[in-house]
């Protein structure tokens, strides 16, 4: 596989899962818009996306097995502690 059609995977992979988790939140009734959730699901969804399309795994074996190695939970400190530090709160 060519370096441009990896790339191209990872990029359909990232938008999919981006779309997908931004779908999953929307799809909640009754609560009141997040800024800072919608960001966090949309990287979260954009990341496994990514890794799902390089290893040609569907979006939901991706998160279970990113899941089961720690890295969502690695990933969501990382995501909480840039937006404090952008945002001091």
């Amino acid at each position: 596989m060519c370096i441009e059609s990896i790339f191209e995977v990872i990029l359909y992979g990232l938008l999919s899962g981006a779309i997908t988790a931004l779908l999953g939140y929307a799809k909640s009734v009754g609560e009141k818009f997040d800024g800072f959730k919608a960001f966090y699901t949309l990287v979260i969804g954009a990341i496994v996306g990514a890794v799902g399309g390089y290893f040609g795994m569907d979006y939901y074996s991706a998160y279970d097995w990113l899941m089961s190695i720690g890295a969502i939970t690695v990933i969501q400190y990382a995501i909480k502690a840039i937006w404090r530090r952008i945002h001091k709160t």
